[in-house]
């Protein structure tokens, strides 16, 4: 894995131990962790990024590191997508100065997520609109609320999906794979993962026959009627 520093020079060349992975969740921010050795300490300033399918991952926070002996440090490095730049800047109305952080809005969602990017490209650069849902306009209210927060209270408020893909922005439902599928199929060697299994809890079988007992007297017809009833033995078994 080749790791670049924030001038976009090599930093680090190094093999990563099999721990590693990426994380990548339907409106949630991607990460991927990277875990390696080094011989000595080399520092990984925050800024520091890789490229991983077409993406960049960015050291948003200081990487962790552990002095195991005089010649092994071992590393944890969590680089994350740029959905941690919409957790920097509030989102801002922006009609007039000063700009407003707390104010109400009615539009359709492009409009809210036009107004998103805008803030955003005040102060970083490239963010772009990309699918939007159409759908009838709403009033919501704003206060001082980051970019990352009112994204995820747009996909709420207008009952859909977001996805933050390099420096777009898409607000709809979102589909995976729809051309290419992942066949599964039942049958030995056809499940997911090695390791996937099942087990009994406990000992006891499954209901086949259930037999209901009642009592032995009968209610009168009127208390059928009546909108609560409680019985004499409520305090013995509870209601």
């Amino acid at each position: 894995m080749i790791i670049y520093n924030n001038t976009g020079k090599i930093l680090l060349d190094i093999p990563v131990n099999d721990d590693s992975y990426r994380f990548r969740a339907i409106m949630q921010a991607k990460k991927i962790e990277l875990h390696y050795s080094l011989p000595g300490h080399v520092e990984v300033p925050t800024g520091s990024y890789i490229e991983f399918q077409g993406e960049r991952y960015t050291l948003w926070y200081p990487e962790n590191f552990e002095k195991k002996g005089t010649r092994i440090f071992d590393y944890k490095v969590i680089f994350g997508g740029n959905e941690e730049i919409l957790k920097k800047y509030k989102y801002k109305l922006l009609t007039e100065k000063p700009y407003k952080l707390k104010f109400p809005m009615t539009a359709k969602p492009a409009l809210f997520l036009k107004l998103l990017v805008e803030n955003l490209n005040l102060y970083d650069s490239g963010w772009t609109v990309g699918n939007c849902i159409e759908a009838t306009e709403k009033l919501l209210s704003f206060n001082h609320e980051n970019c990352w927060t009112v994204l995820g209270r747009l996909a709420q408020e207008f009952n859909t999906e977001f996805e933050v893909v390099n420096k777009t922005i898409h607000l709809g439902k979102l589909e995976k794979f729809k051309d290419n599928p992942v066949a599964l199929s039942y049958g030995k060697g056809n499940g997911f993962v090695p390791g996937v299994g099942r087990t009994n809890l406990g000992d006891n079988l499954p209901v086949e026959i259930l037999y209901v007992q009642g009592g032995r007297e009968e209610y009168r017809l009127l208390l059928l009627w009546q909108p609560n009833l409680v019985t004499p033995e409520v305090t013995n078994f509870g209601i």
